[in-house]
């Protein structure tokens, strides 16, 4: 079990720190004050999401407003934690790349459609898609379809087919590498 308060400290410390570099520096970026009560809800709001799991910019904006927090607060709060480097659109992007690939066996076309839901910019998710390479996917869509392959052993080829074709397109394969890998699964099984 991960140490949450140890983690809400840490990331409270990187947020002071940040704070306090920007008020040394006399720089006036911030809407809202860090002492305000509002921002020191929302920070603490912020700080218990992130401690459970890495968000998206754009989904941690969506959970402070839906807790009624000021859309100004919540703005000024982002960017500061972005700025801490605490909210990295980029390298969630990536880590959810690498994670969904394992855990589910996504093709690029579902990633994009999800990580486009979680509100990352279409850059971060371009940038996190360009490491899957065209052999991946085809390597991962005949590993999904031989593991429906065995499964579906006692019964008729049609059906195990369809059943294969229907998971591969289910999790956004091409057309083309759906049916090969199914006739290829299904010969080899």
């Amino acid at each position: 079990m991960p140490d949450t308060v140890g983690t809400v400290r840490q990331l409270q410390d990187q947020i002071d720190a940040i704070s306090a570099e920007h008020a040394a520096g006399n720089r006036d970026d911030y809407r809202i004050p860090s002492d305000d009560p509002e921002y020191k809800r929302a920070k603490k709001r912020a700080l218990n999401i992130l401690s459970a799991r890495d968000h998206s910019s754009a989904e941690l904006r969506d959970k402070l407003l839906k807790k009624e927090h000021p859309e100004d607060v919540v703005d000024t709060l982002i960017d500061k934690l972005t700025n801490a480097n605490l909210l990295d659109d980029r390298a969630y992007a990536h880590g959810y790349v690498r994670a969904q690939r394992q855990r589910r066996s996504l093709s690029k076309k579902a990633l994009r459609l999800q990580m486009r839901k979680k509100g990352l910019p279409d850059g971060a998710v371009a940038e996190a898609l360009d490491d899957v390479q065209a052999e991946d996917e085809h390597e991962l869509a005949f590993s999904v379809a031989m593991k429906k392959a065995h499964s579906t052993r006692g019964l008729p080829r049609e059906v195990r087919e369809r059943r294969i074709l229907g998971m591969l397109a289910r999790r956004g394969f091409p057309t083309g590498i759906c049916l090969d890998v199914t006739r290829r699964a299904l010969d080899e099984v």
